[in-house]
C-alpha cells in the first residue's frame, strides 16, 4: 500500500473518531461545512460538478446550477455524517418505506430471488442497511481505491448485516445467491467504459454496466429499482415496480433493452431528487468506449 493511502486512511479514521465524540448535531455541522469548503470553496470537483449540471440542465441560469451544486455537496456531507456518526438504530427508525415492503416480498415469491437497483442517490449505504434487516442481501461492490479504506467500509456493511463481493469477481457467487432465493443490490449508476452499454442517461450518451440486465436474464428473476432519499428529518425508501425479465436467450439486443429499463427507472428518481444525487462521479466520460452491446459479462 503506498504511503499517501496510509496516510490518507489514518487521518481518515482519526477524523471519524474525533467526530464520534462530539454530539451528533456538531459532528453533522462540521461535515456539512466540511463539504462545502472542499467543494464550493476550494474547488474538489466543482467544475466536474458545474459542467455536468449545465450539459443535463441548459436551461437552468447559472445562479440556479450554483445552488444546486452547493445542495449537492451539502448532501454529501449530511450523508457521511449519517454514515459514519449517527446511531443506527435511529436511522433505520426514521425510513418509511413506499408504498411498502409488500413490492419486493411479491417480487421475491417465486423463490428465484430479486435484484434491487439503485443509484448514489441519497443515503445508499442507509438503503443496503435497511434491505439487510429484512433480506439476505449480497450487495455488489466497485472497490475504492484505497484498499484500507475499501476493508474499513465493507467491514462497517458486513457488521450491519450485508454480505458484499468485488464486481469483478460476483458472477457465480451472484447467481448462487439469486438461485437460493436471496436479494442482490446493483449501483447501476456508475461509468463502465469500455465494458458496458452506450445508453442514454438524464439525455445523454453514458456507458452503464449491463450486469444486472444479464443476471436477471439469466436466472429469470425480477428487478426492482429502488431509492432512499432524505424527506425531512426522515428518509424515504422508494420501491418502484418489479421489472420482469424477458425469457429467452440473453442476445445482446435483448440485453440492452432490458438494461435501457433498468436504467431508464434509476434515472427517474435522480430526476425527482438532483440535489441528492452524485454529481462528482464523472457519469458521462466513457459514452465513446461503450459498445452497442456490451461484452459477456457483468
Amino acid at each position: 500500500m503506498r504511503w499517501q493511502d496510509r496516510t490518507e486512511h489514518l487521518v481518515f479514521r482519526l477524523t471519524v473518531a474525533g467526530l464520534r465524540r462530539l454530539p451528533y448535531s456538531c459532528a453533522e455541522q462540521a461535515l456539512r461545512t466540511g463539504a462545502w469548503v472542499a467543494g464550493p470553496v476550494a474547488g474538489l470537483r466543482r467544475r466536474v460538478v458545474l459542467r455536468q449540471l449545465a450539459d443535463i440542465y441548459p436551461d437552468l441560469a447559472p445562479d440556479g446550477r450554483r445552488a444546486l451544486m452547493r445542495a449537492v455537496y451539502d448532501h454529501l456531507g449530511r450523508t457521511a455524517a449519517e454514515v459514519f456518526c449517527r446511531d443506527p438504530r435511529q436511522l433505520l427508525d426514521g425510513v418509511r418505506v413506499d408504498p411498502g415492503w409488500e413490492v419486493l416480498d411479491h417480487a421475491m415469491s417465486a423463490g428465484r430471488g430479486a435484484i434491487v437497483v439503485t443509484g448514489h442517490l441519497g443515503n445508499f449505504e442507509l438503503g443496503g442497511r435497511l434491505l439487510a434487516t429484512r433480506y439476505r442481501l449480497l450487495d455488489v461492490i466497485k472497490p475504492q481505491r484505497n484498499a484500507a479504506f475499501d476493508r474499513d467500509l465493507n467491514a462497517l456493511r458486513n457488521r450491519h448485516g450485508i454480505a458484499t463481493v468485488p464486481v469483478d469477481k460476483a458472477g457465480r457467487r451472484v447467481l448462487a445467491h439469486l438461485r437460493q432465493g436471496g436479494l442482490v443490490s446493483l449501483l447501476v449508476d456508475q461509468d463502465a467504459g469500455a465494458a458496458g452499454l452506450r445508453l442514454d442517461f438524464l439525455g445523454r450518451p453514458a456507458s452503464t454496466w449491463p450486469g444486472a440486465a444479464r443476471l436477471a436474464m439469466r436466472v429469470g428473476c425480477p428487478v426492482v429499482p429502488v431509492a432512499i432519499v432524505r424527506s425531512g428529518a426522515g428518509h424515504v425508501f422508494h420501491l418502484g415496480a418489479p421489472l420482469t425479465a424477458p425469457s429467452g436467450t440473453a442476445a445482446p439486443d435483448r440485453v440492452e433493452h432490458f438494461m435501457r429499463r433498468i436504467s431508464d427507472a434509476v434515472e427517474a428518481f435522480v430526476r425527482a431528487y438532483p440535489d441528492q444525487w452524485f454529481w462528482v462521479h464523472r457519469r458521462w466520460k466513457g459514452a465513446a468506449e461503450a459498445r452497442v452491446s456490451g461484452p459477456n459479462r457483468i
